[in-house]
């Protein structure tokens, strides 16, 4: 799995850019994909990027928000 192709989005997904990242979030119909693509992207490129995946009401990752490792961001991610 490569960053940049992650960020190109696909069916089960869309790309948002954000203030400090970029998020990445579930389509309909597409949750156990979804699910299975946010946990093998953050065991393939947890080392590149800070990997936060973000749970819905059922407990279920349906976001996941990626913000590069090299650049200074408006939050704090150990707090």
């Amino acid at each position: 799995m490569r960053l940049d192709t992650l960020l190109e989005g696909s069916p089960a997904y869309g790309v948002l850019d954000t203030k400090d990242g970029v998020l990445l979030f579930r389509r309909s119909g597409f949750e156990q994909e979804f699910t299975e693509l946010a946990a093998e992207a953050v065991e393939a490129l947890g080392d590149q990027c800070e990997m936060i995946p973000l749970t819905n009401a059922e407990d279920d990752c349906d976001r996941l928000f990626v913000a590069p490792l090299n650049e200074d961001r408006s939050f704090n991610p150990s707090r």
